[in-house]
């Protein structure tokens, strides 16, 4: 299967994605499509031609200087969002039966109700802090 190529237009705002300086983001337009600039991560061992030429010509400086890359901070990380599970135990519903006569003092050692606090979704901030993504961890139950 071939890889898909894309003729360059023009490339803008470089920037390091790591400090392994082995990718580089930047802001590309295609000729074909129809945006104006689209982000993209280009690669020296890319299986596409235009990521490799990309990379080579950005780190030839052809689109600018390549900015540092970016050291996240605390608040660029997922933030978990917590639901609250509330689930009752069979000790519970042992006291409910105690509660109404079924079953007598003697017959009931203990009743425990556990309230568990789960993540059900994450956050992280796009770069400029704006239009947080959302992610929901997927939840496997027994």
């Amino acid at each position: 299967m071939a890889a898909t190529t894309y003729e360059i237009a023009a490339a803008r705002n470089p920037r390091w994605v790591d400090h392994n300086h082995n990718m580089i983001d930047l802001e590309v337009d295609f000729v074909p499509l129809d945006e104006d600039w689209l982000k993209y991560t280009c690669s020296p061992t890319d299986v596409c031609s235009h990521s490799r030429e990309l990379y080579t010509r950005a780190a030839n400086g052809e689109f600018g200087t390549i900015a540092d890359e970016i050291t996240p901070t605390t608040g660029d990380y997922w933030t978990p969002h917590y639901a609250t599970s509330t689930s009752v135990s069979i000790e519970s519903l042992v006291q409910l039966l105690l509660e109404k006569g079924v079953i007598s003092d003697s017959e009931v050692d203990t009743v425990l109700v556990e309230e568990t606090d789960i993540p059900v979704a994450y956050t992280k901030p796009t770069l400029d802090g704006s239009n947080p993504v959302y992610h929901s961890p997927q939840v496997l139950t027994c």
